[in-house]
Protein backbone atom coordinates (compact mmCIF):
# COMPACT_ATOMS: atom_id res chain seq x y z
CA UNK A 1 0.00 0.00 0.00
CA UNK A 2 1.33 3.45 -0.84
CA UNK A 3 2.37 5.74 1.99
CA UNK A 4 -0.22 8.38 1.02
CA UNK A 5 -2.98 5.77 1.20
CA UNK A 6 -1.79 4.57 4.59
CA UNK A 7 -1.61 8.16 5.90
CA UNK A 8 -5.09 9.02 4.54
CA UNK A 9 -6.58 5.88 6.12
CA UNK A 10 -4.91 6.57 9.45
CA UNK A 11 -5.93 10.24 9.42
CA UNK A 12 -9.62 9.49 8.84
CA UNK A 13 -9.55 6.63 11.35
CA UNK A 14 -7.89 8.92 13.93
CA UNK A 15 -10.36 11.79 13.41
CA UNK A 16 -13.36 9.45 13.53
CA UNK A 17 -11.97 7.65 16.58
CA UNK A 18 -11.34 10.92 18.45
CA UNK A 19 -14.86 12.16 17.69
CA UNK A 20 -16.41 8.90 18.88
CA UNK A 21 -14.22 8.79 22.00
CA UNK A 22 -15.17 12.38 22.86
CA UNK A 23 -18.88 11.73 22.40
CA UNK A 24 -18.66 8.51 24.41
CA UNK A 25 -16.69 10.17 27.22
CA UNK A 26 -19.25 12.99 27.44
CA UNK A 27 -22.14 10.49 27.49
CA UNK A 28 -20.47 8.50 30.28
CA UNK A 29 -19.76 11.69 32.24
CA UNK A 30 -23.44 12.61 32.01
CA UNK A 31 -24.50 9.09 33.01
CA UNK A 32 -22.15 9.11 36.03
CA UNK A 33 -23.46 12.56 36.96
CA UNK A 34 -20.13 14.35 36.66
CA UNK A 35 -20.91 18.01 37.57
CA UNK A 36 -19.25 19.73 34.52
CA UNK A 37 -21.13 17.47 32.10
CA UNK A 38 -24.43 18.00 33.91
CA UNK A 39 -23.87 21.76 34.04
CA UNK A 40 -23.02 21.88 30.33
CA UNK A 41 -26.22 20.05 29.42
CA UNK A 42 -28.25 22.22 31.80
CA UNK A 43 -27.15 25.30 29.82
CA UNK A 44 -28.79 24.01 26.64
CA UNK A 45 -31.98 25.76 25.56
CA UNK A 46 -34.10 22.62 25.17
CA UNK A 47 -36.96 24.12 23.13
CA UNK A 48 -34.40 25.55 20.70
CA UNK A 49 -32.64 22.17 20.37
CA UNK A 50 -35.93 20.38 19.82
CA UNK A 51 -36.85 22.88 17.07
CA UNK A 52 -33.61 22.35 15.10
CA UNK A 53 -35.11 19.79 12.67
CA UNK A 54 -37.83 22.32 11.79
CA UNK A 55 -35.31 25.02 10.77
CA UNK A 56 -34.89 25.92 7.08
CA UNK A 57 -31.17 25.07 7.08
CA UNK A 58 -31.56 21.57 8.58
CA UNK A 59 -32.44 19.62 5.41
CA UNK A 60 -29.70 21.23 3.25
CA UNK A 61 -27.21 20.63 6.07
CA UNK A 62 -28.13 16.93 6.18
CA UNK A 63 -27.80 16.63 2.39
CA UNK A 64 -24.42 18.40 2.53
CA UNK A 65 -23.17 16.04 5.24
CA UNK A 66 -24.41 13.08 3.19
CA UNK A 67 -22.69 14.36 0.02
CA UNK A 68 -19.39 15.11 1.77
CA UNK A 69 -19.42 11.75 3.56
CA UNK A 70 -20.20 9.88 0.35
CA UNK A 71 -17.45 11.78 -1.52
CA UNK A 72 -14.87 11.00 1.16
CA UNK A 73 -15.98 7.36 1.22
CA UNK A 74 -15.72 7.02 -2.57
CA UNK A 75 -12.29 8.68 -2.62
CA UNK A 76 -11.06 6.33 0.12
CA UNK A 77 -12.43 3.31 -1.76
CA UNK A 78 -10.79 4.39 -5.02
CA UNK A 79 -7.46 5.05 -3.31
CA UNK A 80 -7.55 1.75 -1.42
CA UNK A 81 -8.66 -0.33 -4.40
CA UNK A 82 -6.34 1.26 -6.95
CA UNK A 83 -3.80 -1.04 -8.52
CA UNK A 84 -0.34 -0.78 -7.06
CA UNK A 85 1.52 -1.35 -10.31
CA UNK A 86 5.15 -0.51 -10.62
CA UNK A 87 6.72 1.56 -13.30
CA UNK A 88 9.72 0.29 -15.20
CA UNK A 89 12.99 0.09 -13.30
CA UNK A 90 15.82 1.98 -14.97
CA UNK A 91 19.18 0.20 -15.12
CA UNK A 92 22.39 1.62 -16.50
CA UNK A 93 24.26 -0.78 -18.80
CA UNK A 94 27.99 -0.04 -18.67
CA UNK A 95 28.72 -2.14 -21.77
CA UNK A 96 26.43 -0.21 -24.10
CA UNK A 97 26.55 3.01 -22.03
CA UNK A 98 22.75 3.18 -22.13
CA UNK A 99 19.86 3.13 -19.71
CA UNK A 100 17.53 0.14 -19.94
CA UNK A 101 13.92 0.01 -18.74
CA UNK A 102 13.01 -3.29 -17.08
CA UNK A 103 9.39 -4.33 -16.53
CA UNK A 104 9.13 -6.08 -13.16
CA UNK A 105 5.98 -8.13 -13.94
CA UNK A 106 7.82 -10.75 -16.02
CA UNK A 107 10.60 -10.91 -13.41
CA UNK A 108 8.01 -11.64 -10.71
CA UNK A 109 6.46 -14.29 -12.98
CA UNK A 110 9.90 -15.89 -13.42
CA UNK A 111 10.46 -16.00 -9.64
CA UNK A 112 7.01 -17.57 -9.23
CA UNK A 113 7.71 -20.19 -11.93
CA UNK A 114 10.97 -21.14 -10.28
CA UNK A 115 9.33 -21.51 -6.86
CA UNK A 116 6.43 -23.47 -8.41
CA UNK A 117 8.91 -26.18 -9.42
CA UNK A 118 9.90 -26.94 -5.82
CA UNK A 119 8.64 -30.15 -4.20
CA UNK A 120 5.38 -29.70 -2.29
CA UNK A 121 4.40 -26.47 -4.07
CA UNK A 122 0.99 -26.63 -5.75
CA UNK A 123 0.92 -23.18 -7.34
CA UNK A 124 2.79 -19.89 -7.33
CA UNK A 125 1.69 -16.52 -8.67
CA UNK A 126 3.91 -13.48 -9.05
CA UNK A 127 3.21 -9.82 -9.68
CA UNK A 128 5.04 -6.53 -9.39
CA UNK A 129 3.60 -4.04 -6.89
CA UNK A 130 4.66 -0.97 -4.95
CA UNK A 131 4.94 -1.58 -1.21
CA UNK A 132 5.79 1.47 0.90
CA UNK A 133 7.32 3.37 -2.03
CA UNK A 134 9.49 0.42 -3.02
CA UNK A 135 8.99 -1.65 -6.18
CA UNK A 136 8.40 -5.21 -4.98
CA UNK A 137 8.30 -8.63 -6.62
CA UNK A 138 5.39 -10.18 -4.71
CA UNK A 139 5.01 -13.95 -5.02
CA UNK A 140 2.17 -15.93 -3.41
CA UNK A 141 2.92 -19.65 -3.05
CA UNK A 142 0.31 -22.31 -2.23
CA UNK A 143 1.88 -25.48 -0.86
CA UNK A 144 1.01 -28.79 0.72
CA UNK A 145 0.96 -28.89 4.52
CA UNK A 146 3.91 -31.30 4.72
CA UNK A 147 6.37 -29.06 2.84
CA UNK A 148 9.79 -28.58 4.42
CA UNK A 149 9.46 -24.89 5.31
CA UNK A 150 13.15 -24.43 6.11
CA UNK A 151 14.19 -25.87 2.74
CA UNK A 152 11.54 -23.82 0.93
CA UNK A 153 12.72 -20.65 2.71
CA UNK A 154 16.33 -21.32 1.68
CA UNK A 155 15.25 -21.78 -1.97
CA UNK A 156 13.10 -18.65 -1.83
CA UNK A 157 15.96 -16.58 -0.40
CA UNK A 158 18.33 -17.92 -3.06
CA UNK A 159 15.82 -17.11 -5.81
CA UNK A 160 15.28 -13.60 -4.42
CA UNK A 161 19.04 -13.03 -4.28
CA UNK A 162 19.46 -14.14 -7.91
CA UNK A 163 16.60 -11.86 -8.98
CA UNK A 164 18.28 -8.94 -7.20
CA UNK A 165 21.56 -9.71 -8.96
CA UNK A 166 19.78 -9.92 -12.32
CA UNK A 167 18.30 -6.47 -11.70
CA UNK A 168 21.78 -5.00 -11.29
CA UNK A 169 21.38 -3.67 -7.77
CA UNK A 170 18.19 -1.69 -8.45
CA UNK A 171 16.13 -0.92 -5.36
CA UNK A 172 13.61 -3.75 -5.75
CA UNK A 173 12.36 -5.91 -2.88
CA UNK A 174 11.18 -9.50 -3.11
CA UNK A 175 8.29 -10.73 -0.99
CA UNK A 176 7.34 -14.42 -0.86
CA UNK A 177 4.11 -15.32 0.93
CA UNK A 178 3.70 -19.03 1.71
CA UNK A 179 0.14 -20.32 2.14
CA UNK A 180 -0.10 -23.88 3.43
CA UNK A 181 -3.12 -26.02 2.64
CA UNK A 182 -5.00 -27.38 5.65
CA UNK A 183 -3.76 -30.80 6.75
CA UNK A 184 -5.57 -33.76 5.25
CA UNK A 185 -7.74 -35.66 7.73
CA UNK A 186 -6.37 -39.14 8.27
CA UNK A 187 -8.69 -42.01 7.50
CA UNK A 188 -9.02 -44.89 9.97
Amino acid sequence: MKLRTVLANRFFAFVTGCALLGAGAFALAWLWEVPPARERLAQLDRPRVIDIPDQDWWTPALWTVLAVGAAIGIVLLVVNLSRRRTSTVQLFDEVTDATLGIELGPVADGVARELAGLPGVRAARGRAVVERHLPTLSVVVNAEPGIDVAEFTAHAEDTAERAACALGGARVATQVLLHLDPPHPEHD
